[in-house]
Parts: structure tokens; sequence; C-alpha cells
């Protein structure tokens, strides 16, 4: 029994899949050495879970939903993977005791004609053959074989994005490696990947109908370049990007913004124009992640709502502003051909699965049930990472973001426990007496964001924004009595402050541009944030007096980068540098500031304005440069 258990746990099935892992891992091990007495929620929640000695099944449903995770594992496992195995463990419904059995399923399986190729790499970057779709939907009886096999992204890079070519044969990888990202192409019956020049910064990539080119982002503009070689060519300039299709009808649909309309430009350059409108009706706030249609005129793409639930998949046109709704959805979607071109299925992740429903490129309607195409794909802030193929090649990521886990570590570095359970917070900040965290927590459809407080002690977190706006960065004030943050869009985006039990906060400025929160100084007179506004090529670096009273205004510009908490002695400042860059510390003393707002000198990690109190600049912001 104990060899079946560590075959399943060693499988790719449960390769991401910890607290899966360590269920069954308790409830096997219980039952076989009798202590099936311990075999229930109370014990399950604190032993396996890590749920505090005071857990309340009642209260608290995570055994349930983790043991309902588990069933679909195994589940998934034995149709696989571990479909001749000799011994099946399950976990029937209505308890957490495991039973065993023999395996009766026949072995000597017929000859495969289609064989099912599915690939993972990385955190999974995974690919399935279009006989995966039509076999599966055809006929559930008709056997098919799995593969798993396993691609790494380069030696010494991170996978960020990744691409399959439209004859399913190359796939595009975004890598970052030293900080820098670029662009490789790998064919899937090589073993290596070549770096693509002059890529460099490039993400989202996005391949042309002839396989001949890929599109790209670098930071603030989208480019294009031939795989074949030469250089990159510019296209337009873009903000936050959130995703672009190349069509066959030579047209570029592609989301500029986070926030907005998709936009159309022919793909060798020329006037751009909105491609789509937003629906108030259902609270519409972004459309985004694009991909075309078999005819090249209609595309699918994915609609963010600002109301939960509401965000959705829709098919729009290059030659009309109107769309069609066609299923609620969390992320982005794609089209998935079959070899007879009539029907395919149309692809898109709800509830953490990548789901597949046959979908009619033509009439444009989807018909039949939904099935379970990848129990568990990687998806962010309405992005799902998978692309397939015209040849029904499917690329895909599983797992989950919420991989993070927050700890405390001693001074000399010494593991001390961790904090809360493993989680995707894309902001945090430590009170200052060390018994609160503030968090950002992003709404994975990216419907918007909002910050909540943790107690560190009970683990017991609460929300802190209303929900009436996305919220970012939180920042506690020096002596822990509120908490900063920002709100708004990428247009206009205000700083506001609010003590943790109050029910509305207060507007302290409010002004054009992104602001991201970096530090606020010790005698709580000033904030440093950082913008890529006005001109979306870097980063700059702003301070700004709070003391005054609250008042909009516009901010002049500069260079610069984040900011972080000063020590006594050093302070850092910054020239020309690239988005998202660190410089080394300088020693503040003498420095004197072009745009002559103030000078500083820092006292305990504090910023001070001059002695003179010249031109401090009471809420208008300047940013620095030496």
């Amino acid at each position: 029994m104990r060899g079946q258990l560590d075959r399943i746990l060693a499988s790719a099935t449960f390769a991401d899949a910890d607290r899966g892992s360590r269920f069954l891992r308790f409830v096997v091990e219980a039952a076989l050495e009798g202590r099936s007495s311990e075999i229930k929620e109370s014990v399950i929640g604190v032993e396996v879970l890590g749920r505090n000695p005071s857990f309340d099944p009642k209260t608290d449903p995570i055994v349930r939903v983790e043991a309902g995770r588990l069933r679909a594992r195994l589940s998934t496992y034995y149709q696989n993977e571990g479909r001749t195995d000799p011994i099946l463990i399950s976990l029937p419904k209505g308890g957490y005791l495991p039973q065993f059995s023999q395996n009766k399923l026949e072995t000597g399986a017929q000859k495969i004609k289609h064989p099912v190729v599915l690939l993972t790499a990385g955190a999974l970057l995974g690919f399935a053959a279009s006989a995966l779709l039509l076999l599966y939907f055809r006929s559930a009886s008709e056997p098919t074989d799995t593969l798993r096999l396993s691609i790494l992204p380069p030696q010494g890079t991170v996978l960020e994005y990744s691409m399959i070519s439209p004859d399913g044969r190359r796939i595009a990888l975004s890598a970052a490696s030293a900080g820098k990202l670029h662009l490789w192409l790998r064919p899937l019956d090589s073993l290596d990947a070549t770096l693509l020049p002059g890529t460099e910064d490039a993400a989202y990539p996005f391949w042309s109908p002839d396989g001949r080119s890929l599109g790209f982002v670098a930071r603030t503009t989208m480019k294009t370049v031939e795989v074949s070689g030469g250089p990159a060519q510019t296209l337009c300039n873009v903000g936050p990007f959130r995703g672009a299709a190349w069509g066959s009808s030579g047209v570029i649909v592609y989301a500029p913004h986070p926030l907005g309309v998709l936009f159309q430009i022919p793909a060798r350059g020329g006037p751009t124009k909105p491609v789509t409108t937003l629906d108030p009706a259902r609270g519409e706030i972004a459309h985004e992640f694009p991909r075309f249609l078999p005819d090249g005129r209609h595309f699918l793409y994915f609609a963010v709502s600002s109301r939960q639930g509401e965000s959705s998949i829709r098919v729009g046109s290059l030659d009309s502003k109107e769309s069609k709704f066609l299923v609620s959805a969390e992320a982005s979607a794609a089209y998935a051909a079959q070899p007879d071109g009539q029907r395919g299925f149309l692809l898109f992740e709800y509830g953490g699965a990548l789901l597949a429903q046959s979908f009619d490129p033509r009439g444009l309607e989807l018909t039949g049930e939904r099935n379970v195409v990848v129990p568990k794909i990687l998806y962010r802030i309405g992005h799902a990472d998978f692309s397939v193929s015209e040849t029904g090649v499917l690329a895909y990521r599983a797992g989950s973001l919420a991989n993070r886990q927050l700890a405390w570590f001693s001074g000399e570095g010494k593991f001390l426990g961790n904090v809360g359970s493993p989680n995707d917070y894309y902001a945090w900040s430590l009170s200052p007496n060390e018994k609160r965290l503030a968090f950002m927590e992003i709404d994975l459809s990216g419907a918007g964001s909002s910050i909540w407080i943790m107690d560190l002690a009970t683990g017991a977190s609460s929300r802190l924004t209303s929900g009436s706006g996305p919220a970012f960065t939180p920042l506690w004030s020096p002596d822990g009595a509120e908490v900063l943050f920002t709100t708004g869009t990428e247009q206009v985006m205000s700083l506001q402050r609010q003590p943790p039990n109050a029910h509305a906060s207060v507007n302290v400025l409010e002004t054009e541009g992104p602001k991201f929160l970096s530090d606020w100084s010790s005698d709580a007179r000033f904030v440093s944030y950082f913008t890529p506004w006005p001109d979306w090529k870097k980063l700059n670096l702003f301070f700004a007096d709070i003391a005054q009273p609250a008042r909009k205004t516009r901010a002049a510009r500069g260079p610069a980068t984040t900011a972080r908490r000063a020590a006594p002695s050093r302070l850092p400042l910054t020239g020309e540098h690239p988005a998202g860059s660190l410089i080394p510390p300088m020693k503040p003393a003498a420095m004197k500031f072009t745009c002559e707002l103030f000078r500083l000198a820092t006292k305990n990690g504090s910023f001070r304005p001059p002695a003179d109190g010249s031109r401090t600049g009471a809420r208008t912001e300047r940013s620095c440069s030496t």
C-alpha cells in the first residue's frame, strides 16, 4: 500500500499539490497504522492543513474543500498515469477514511491510432494534441494513451510567458535572466532553445498567422520581429500591455492599457483605432487578451467586469464594434479547431480549471456540455496561461499562483515560522509593532484589488477597503495608526489614508498617472512612490508632502527608481535608470536637486526639508535627479 502511495505522490498529477499530497499521506498512513480515529476534520485541519488548535470545521470548510480537490486529483491520476496500477486508493464522499481495492482494468488495451500528448515544463508548461479533444468529446469509451514529458525553460532563466506557433512545431518563450526578459524559440523536436536577437524586455509574445514573425511588447512599445533574424520593427506606443493577436487579414488587435477597449493596427504599422466598446450594462471596465478565430475577422476576447461574476468571453469583429456574449469566465479564452474545420472547441478558464465546450466559429454558437481539459491551470489577473495552435496543440502552464509563503526569520537568517497559508499577495506591509500585516489581494479575473489587514497572532484577516474601486500597495504609517494606499486608474490615481478600524478613507493627494507606494518617512510628513507616468518609458520617483491639506495638482516629471527606507547615513537617489532597476545608495551630504523642490538630508531615517524653509513645495510633487 505504501508503495502505491509513493507512486501516486511522485506522479505529475500530484507534482504541484502540496496540500493534497500531505492530506493523502496522512489519511493513508493513519489507516494502515490503525489510527482511524484520527481521520476526522478537526485533526486534519490542524495536523495537515496548518490551522490553529482552535480550528472549527463548522465555520471553516478547508478540510472539505481540500478533500474534494484530492478526490479530483485521484480520479485524474487513475484515468491517466495510474490507469494500470495494481491498487486503487480512493476517498469516498461523506468521509475521509481511504479505501483500497484491486484495479481490475484490463491492461491489454488495443493499439492507439491517435495518441494524446501532454508536455509539461517549468511550473508545468504543457502541450496536448488535438486528438485529446477529438477523442475525449467524440466518445468517452474510445481509448487514448497519455505521454507526459518535461520541457524546462532555457538554462538560467525563469519562464514568464509562452505562445505555441500556428503549426504547433515551435513555442515562443518569454524568459527572464539577470532581470532581463528576452524571447526564446524552442522547436518541439529539439532540446535547445535559441535566443531571438532584438527582443530585450519582450513580454506577451504572439505569432503571425504564417509563423514567420512574432509580435511582442517591450516596456512601452509594441513590436514585431522576423524569427529568421533582423531588427525589430516598432508599431506603436502602449501602456501596461494586456495582450494582442495577429489575424490572417493582416491586422493586429491589442489591448494597450489595463482599462479600456481593444484597438486594431495594420501589422505593417499605421493608424490605430478602437475595435470594441465597453458594455456598461455588464459593468465592463476593460477588454483584453484577444485571440482570432479562423476567418481572420472575428476574435475572442476577455471582457472584465467591475462586478464579481460578470466577467465574460465575447466575440468581436474587425467590421463592427458590436460584440456577442459567449460565456462567463475568469480569464482569457482561445479556439481549438478540429481537422474538418467545421466545429471546434472554445477553451476557457473557470474555477481554476481549463474547460472546453463545442463551438461553431461560423455561427458563433456554443453547444453541448463543458468538459475539463486541465483540472488546474495557472491564471493571473485575467490571463490564462495557455495557447493552442491551428493544428490543435495545446500549450499551458498548470498550477496556482498561491505559491508564496510569508515567514519569520531571525536577524541571523534562522527560520522561525510561517505567517498564514500559501498566497499570491502582490504587495504587503508589516506594521511597526510587527503584529499586523496589510496586504493587497487581487481578483484574478482582473476586476480589481483590495486591501486587507491580517492579525498575525490569530491569522484572521479583515477587509480594509470598501470595494468602491481597486486599491493598491498598502503602507503602514510610522506609528502604525493608519494605512496608506492608492486607488484610481492609470489616468488619475489618489493616495488614501485610513485607520484599520475606520469605514472610510481620506484623500491626501490626487494627480495624474498611476502611483506605487514605496516608503513613508519616520516623521510621517513625506511619502515616496514611483510611477511610469507621463511617458511610460521609465520609472520616475516622486516625493510628496502629505502633511498639508489635500489638493489636486499636476505633477512634475523626472527620472528615478524605487525608493526604500533610508538608513541614517544613506539615501538612494537616481538619474536615468530602466524601470524597476535599483541603484547603489549614495551619501546625501550636499546633494542638490535639479528640480529645486527641496534638498534632502536624513536624520534617523526621515526626510527633512531645508532649514531655511525655502520651496518645501507643500502638496506639489517633484521627482529628483542629481
